[in-house]
């Protein structure tokens, strides 16, 4: 992708995030008021958004993609998690320490920044499908595994898996692999109110860096560690590894887009609610986040002049 349009994309994606700091700042949105937000994303948007993704032409090659992109990224969870612990033991970490430099650096924001810039650089409807799988695979290895960090000796329920995306998401294959469409009116509807997903998400990104102290996020090497893992390392020992799968180039870029994503703040969430480590973890999601806006433009340079579109 051109250099213009990639910065032009990343400069939308700023300003939206930019909306809703300056709504925290002024107070328009309260810390509950994007609590609220954030459930109503992922439980009533976003579910909307996979469903209208599902119209896009091409089905058969979509859902092979799809399954390529599910194994692939699962992967790169599994391995980043390995050198996530391999570092905390080296650096002596506290099980805490430990949970959130693994559920920050290894895991991807798939949703609120994956989504928004899978869709921007590979098209509303391909992007959105992308995005949806990332994060299937993210909820995989995040609930499987991730969270027991956080949570010791908690076992897994299979009603953890059970969620309104989760079940879009098998409801989209579904659509994808068959060639089904949802009645026009339907889709329609799911088109509309998928469109508000991509700004309400950056937004509520927005309003948690509002509620962050930025001074104090420049004081913890542990943060720096986190966001050069997360922003730096994994994503070009990922495009290493695409360089050698024959893989096309869309995606390549894909599965770069999620590679490159600041910390997912699940991690934060979960770490509140097990009081494990919660202020170093929302200051960690918080400083990967900020970085993102010289990381990811970088990784994504480098991943259109190796893998052009």
């Amino acid at each position: 992708m051109a250099f213009g349009v990639l910065m032009g994309q990343i400069a939308v994606i700023f300003l939206e995030v930019m909306l809703g700091y300056a709504g925290a700042r002024c107070g328009v949105i309260t810390d509950r008021d994007s609590r609220f937000l954030s459930d109503f994303i992922m439980k009533l948007l976003l579910p909307c958004t996979m469903l209208a993704g599902a119209a896009i032409d091409g089905e058969p090659e979509i859902v092979l993609q799809a399954g390529v992109l599910f194994v692939l990224l699962l992967a790169l969870f599994i391995a980043t998690t390995g050198i996530c612990r391999l570092v905390s033991r080296v650096r002596r970490d506290t099980p805490g320490e430990a949970a959130v430099l693994v559920g920050t650096a290894a895991m991807p924001n798939c949703g609120f920044i994956g989504l928004p810039l899978c869709a921007a650089l590979l098209g509303s409807a391909r992007g959105t499908v992308f995005a949806t799988v990332a994060m299937a695979a993210y909820n995989v290895w995040f609930f499987t595994y991730v969270v027991t960090l956080f949570r010791p000796g908690e076992k897994l329920h299979w009603k953890t898996f059970v969620t309104p995306a989760n079940i879009a998401t098998v409801a989209m294959l579904v659509l994808l692999a068959t060639g089904w469409r949802l009645p026009g009116p339907v889709q329609t509807f799911c088109s509309t109110v998928g469109g508000c997903t991509t700004p309400m998400a950056l937004m509520i990104v927005g309003v948690m860096l509002a509620g962050s102290d930025l001074r104090a996020l420049l004081r913890k090497g542990f943060l720096y560690r986190v966001t050069v893992l997360r922003g730096v390392v994994f994503p070009l020992l990922f495009l290493l590894v695409l360089r050698l799968l024959p893989l096309d180039n869309v995606l390549r870029t894909g599965l770069m887009v999620i590679a490159s994503c600041p910390a997912g703040s699940l991690a934060a969430v979960v770490a509140k609610q097990s009081g494990t480590e919660p202020a170093l973890a929302s200051q960690a999601v918080a400083h990967s986040t900020i970085c993102m806006l010289v990381t990811v433009p970088v990784m994504l340079l480098l991943t259109g002049q190796l893998f052009p579109l």
